[in-house]
């Protein structure tokens, strides 16, 4: 797997590292029709508001683990084109996007405990095509160009594949994705190349007016040169009531199983309830929680508990002025050997405008995130109620914390220009992972 700009000048794309499994991922944390919101899954986490933050991941820390770059292009938010396209060839509609990116800062590592400073140069072209109004593929090349040679330069690709369809009372959707990426990732303290493949099918019955079913299956596999690679498959129902258009609750059951590549594979299960409550235009709050039971076996150990939690709130102050935060935790195989990761996160955002067609973000957060050694060990043979769980051992504890400013102009309808600073910091319990860094860039979107 080269990941060489000489080696492949593709990049099929999900418009987003993340896009593809937004809009089809709504196992965990999705709402079905009843609940007026979607939200990600439990594995598949997307950057909050639409941006990536070191620390929050993109595609989900557990997935692609974090990255001290600024904003990778290979994480932006999902493209949804509105209005006819630039070509259009029966029901194929052609919507071209373009993503340039200059970032010069330091902190980040090409090998652990040497952090480096380098400037880099990413364009990202693309293209979605839209069959109706049903199907939409989204193709996208991207590639990085680092100043440092410490770094190698990479060429990306990634695909999207999302289609739904609705029969009377239900509503069917298929997605499809695929992700080859090349960074600088916090939990390696190296640049590491991934690939993953994600598939989802859902089904949603809106049984009455109140009272909803949502049935998911999901596969998603992960492969890391020198790591843990990792597949999962998951099924997760949820049970939606929504008592009127501003209060909803749900009841989630999930299933799933981890099989890894180092170590001992985990079969897991959660019990998950969500309110979501919209009192009006300006105000969005989402509380989902529960906890997961994780069996540890081939070899076996004792069992592991973990809360689980996703909690979202969203306001509108005033016309120009608008706030959120994010709050989760989550769990998920480690990238290193009978390790897990439970991953607990904060992020927050401020945005607000200036005047005319100039706004003004601010984004910060902190992440804590232990790497939990699995303790192997024969079981009794027999016993009563719960299975026997253990505490895991931490082997090794990082805490990020990031903020980031960006002012953000409107050049016209489809573009749009930024300029933005950055500081970010991960202090671990292993020397060979501290980094303190400061980046500074600019951007230029096209969409059409």
């Amino acid at each position: 797997m080269k990941n060489t700009v000489s080696a492949r000048f593709s990049w099929l794309v999900l418009s987003s590292l993340w896009a593809f499994p937004v809009m089809a991922q709504v196992d965990i944390y999705g709402n079905a029709q009843t609940n007026y919101f979607q939200y990600p899954s439990n594995h598949f986490q997307p950057p909050i508001f639409g941006v990536t933050a070191p620390g929050s991941g993109q595609f989900g820390a557990p997935f692609l683990g974090t990255t001290a770059l600024a904003r990778s292009l290979v994480a932006q938010s999902p493209y949804i084109p509105t209005g006819p396209g630039l070509e259009r060839w029966g029901p194929f509609s052609v919507y071209p996007h373009l993503l340039y990116s200059f970032s010069y800062g330091n902190g980040l590592e090409a090998q652990p405990g040497k952090n480096s400073t380098t400037a880099i140069n990413a364009v990202a072209p693309g293209v979605l095509f839209r069959l109706g109004n049903h199907w939409t593929l989204d193709y996208t090349p991207s590639l990085a160009f680092y100043s440092n040679p410490t770094f190698r330069n990479t060429t990306d690709q990634s695909a999207a594949l999302y289609g739904f369809t609705t029969y009377r009372n239900w509503t069917l959707n298929l997605a499809q994705s695929y992700l080859d990426t090349t960074q600088p990732l916090v939990e390696t303290g190296t640049q590491v190349e991934q690939v993953l493949y994600g598939t989802a099918l859902s089904a949603i019955w809106q049984m009455n007016g109140k009272m909803s079913l949502q049935l998911g299956v999901n596969q998603n596999f992960r492969f890391i040169a020198a790591f843990n690679d990792l597949h999962e498959w998951t099924t997760t129902d949820w049970l939606n009531y929504q008592f009127d258009r501003q209060t909803g609750i749900g009841l989630g059951v999930t299933g799933g199983f981890d099989k890894v590549s180092l170590g001992s594979d985990m079969p897991f299960e959660q019990l998950l309830g969500r309110v979501t409550f919209r009192p009006g235009a300006k105000l969005n709050l989402t509380l989902i929680a529960g906890g997961e039971e994780r069996q540890i076996i081939h070899p076996s150990g004792p069992s592991f508990f973990s809360p689980l939690l996703n909690a979202s709130v969203q306001y509108q102050a005033l016309p120009g002025t608008s706030f959120g935060l994010l709050a989760s935790r989550i769990v998920t195989p480690a990238f290193y050997g009978n390790e897990i990761n439970v991953i607990t996160s904060v992020t927050a955002q401020v945005r607000q405008h200036l005047v005319g067609k100039l706004h003004f973000e601010i984004i910060g957060g902190y992440t804590s995130e232990p790497f939990d050694s699995i303790e192997t060990g024969p079981l009794p043979p027999y016993f009563l109620g719960t299975p026997p769980r253990t505490t895991l051992a931490v082997t090794r504890l990082d805490t990020r914390t990031y903020a980031q400013f960006r002012l953000v102009m409107t050049i016209r309808t489809r573009l749009t220009a930024s300029i933005f600073f950055m500081l970010n910091k991960n202090a671990s319990s292993q020397a060979n992972f501290n980094y303190s860094g400061r980046q500074v860039g600019l951007e230029l979107n096209y969409r059409y």
